[in-house]
């Protein structure tokens, strides 16, 4: 672990001096260097890979104006390529090949869900991560094939819920998928944060301590909330034999930080500052990430379309309100008469872009006519879904039932 170490401050230092961004040259640097040091090449690459990753995020972070110091690995470690190191699942064994001709054998606890995993013939081990008190293995898992879709599911993604209709050949309707939790963690971890920063304004260590503890907090159980919601989901369309179509809100414009200086004007929009605070925290990366990695798991097929003007765009005659116009909580159509909640509305005008773009979905037709107006089905059982875990306030005591 020490020599992995040190080959690995070597490199980076390397790559840092000489400016350097080419993987095969600091591969070779790395081979020169664990000659010397006796090491395997296969993991003198391994250790070139993390301090080029190490290289180029001190980089950034000097491109962006953030100073810092220059990384330095402190903690001893090693991580094995496939190449490198063998593991019986059954037994927990791990033969590592060192150096030339020199193995050795550890002994790693697996559970019973190890075993499971690890023997699923989908899965194929590619890198063992050792630490001083832990071992990281790291698979990767063969998706299932993609399937012929019989039926759609187009959604439009909102602060709080996932809108949208469900298409199938019997006929259209709305579904909708709520998550009203995750708005509920992220403001009662604000007001702690708030609280903390308050109570530790003469300590600003503990303070930022306390902060990034919170923050950690609360990012677990977004993500906990986030996983339950897209699981369901997940599954439930692949027991369905239906595609997934979502707006690409990849292109979304970020939040620029302020030039000091004279305020120019603004143009558009404008939020408060609590609606501001609300949108930043808006999870829709990672709700879009889990559904895509999901889906491609099960073989769900996803469509992504562009959210341009889903929620301003009749889908019945395809007339659009007027530009930097509020459509409020319903949309209503000034030329056909068309009303519908706003945020079913731009999941219907995500199906019809869906099935625009994809060609295996032609059999399928949405007509807005026939959608029940009054009718709003759930897209998964939601008595099936695990509720994830509740965090205690320190206001509340052991066996306090609230």
């Amino acid at each position: 672990m020490d020599d992995f170490r040190l080959l690995v401050n070597q490199s980076l230092r390397f790559a840092l001096e000489a400016n350097l961004t080419s993987r095969a040259r600091l591969s070779r640097f790395a081979r020169t260097r664990a000659l010397e040091l006796g090491v395997t090449g296969g993991i003198a690459v391994a250790a070139s890979e993390i301090a080029l990753s190490l290289a180029a995020g001190h980089r950034h972070r000097l491109r962006h104006g953030v100073e810092g110091r220059v990384p330095y690995v402190r903690t001893p470690f090693v991580r094995l390529p496939k190449a490198c190191f063998h593991l019986d699942a059954a037994s927990g064994r791990v033969r590592l090949s060192l150096r030339r001709g020199e193995w050795t054998s550890i002994g790693v606890r697996v559970s019973n869900y190890h075993r499971e995993v690890l023997e699923d013939p989908r899965h194929r081990v590619t890198q063992l991560h050792l630490g001083l008190h832990r071992a990281v293995i790291i698979y990767a898992r063969t998706p299932d094939p993609e399937y012929a879709p019989t039926s759609l599911v187009a959604l439009d993604t909102n602060e709080s819920s996932l809108d949208g209709v469900r298409l199938t050949p019997e006929g259209p309707s709305f579904v909708r998928a709520v998550f009203p939790r995750v708005r509920l963690v992220q403001a009662r971890h604000v007001a702690r944060r708030r609280r903390l920063a308050r109570k530790k304004s003469h300590d600003r260590r503990v303070q930022r301590q306390l902060l990034a503890r919170e923050g950690r907090r609360e990012r677990h159980q977004v993500r906990s909330q986030l996983h339950d919601l897209t699981r369901a989901i997940v599954d439930q369309l692949a027991r369905d034999r239906s595609a997934l179509a979502l707006e690409d809100l990849s292109a979304m414009p970020q939040p620029r930080r302020r030039v000091p200086g004279p305020r120019k004007p603004r143009s558009g929009v404008t939020r408060s500052r609590r609606g501001r605070r609300r949108l930043s925290q808006w999870p829709v990366g990672e709700l879009h990430r889990q559904l895509a990695y999901k889906a491609q798991d099960l073989g769900v097929p996803v469509v992504w379309v562009s959210p341009y003007r889903t929620s301003k765009t009749c889908p019945r005659c395809g007339d659009v309100s007027e530009h930097r116009s509020r459509v409020g909580p319903r949309f209503t159509c000034r030329a056909c008469g068309w009303t519908l909640d706003r945020q079913l509305n731009a999941g219907v005008n995500v199906g019809v872009a869906a099935l625009r773009t994809r060609a295996g979905l032609g059999g399928l037709r949405l007509d807005p006519d026939a959608l029940p107006q009054d009718v709003v089905n759930p897209l998964y059982p939601t008595a099936a879904g695990r509720r994830a875990r509740e965090e205690r306030t320190g206001r509340e005591g052991r066996n306090s039932n609230r």
